[in-house]
């Protein structure tokens, strides 16, 4: 928790100078989140190219937005918002839609083929069973565990209420346990 108290005080420091055209700030807010932000995209868009122009559109749109950006809360769960709000502004434009899952680096520098096609086959399937959950379950599920969102910036975020959002986090867990212990992966 220190850590992210930290990392906001850092972003509001960054966000004054952006605002006083500081443009080295600008240019470091935009490495700090453009690789989160666009595997947050990504995810929903299943297609690289219409990631990377999201993901443009929300950096522009933040820049954009800046003097609107409350210093009450979470920059970062600010910042998914508005990605977030252009996902839906585009998949409402661009139907159907589905979900992708970014793929895993594996941690073993020198794998043997062996454990390679091992951990690809067990994150096929991981990505398969989170895929097939319901999207009101998968995109809180991938919030928290995937991008590591607190349950509070999952609400500044997403806009729904945490009660809400801790019940279909428990759903969605209850619907992974049990999908990946049919497929005896647990």
């Amino acid at each position: 928790m220190e850590d992210r108290l930290q990392v906001n005080k850092e972003d509001i420091a960054l966000v004054e100078r952006a605002l006083g055209e500081d443009y080295s700030a600008q240019r470091e807010i935009v490495k700090r989140y453009q690789g989160p932000i666009f595997a947050y995209v990504y995810r929903w868009m299943r297609n690289r190219a219409d990631a990377e122009d999201l993901t443009q559109d929300v950096f522009i749109k933040m820049f954009r937005a800046l003097g609107t950006y409350s210093r009450k809360s979470s920059f970062r769960a600010w910042l998914y918002r508005i990605a977030r709000n252009r996902i839906i502004d585009f998949l409402r434009r661009k139907k159907p839609y589905a979900v992708d899952i970014d793929n895993v680096v594996l941690e073993d520098e020198n794998p043997t083929p062996i454990e390679v096609h091992a951990k690809t086959s067990e994150r096929e399937m991981l990505d398969k069973v989170i895929e097939s959950l319901p999207p009101l379950y998968r995109e809180v599920l991938l919030l928290r565990h995937r991008d590591e969102l607190t349950y509070e910036e999952i609400v500044e975020s997403t806009g729904i209420a945490l009660g809400t959002i801790k019940a279909r986090l428990h759903r969605a867990r209850a619907m992974l346990k049990k999908q990946l212990t049919e497929a005896q992966l647990l």
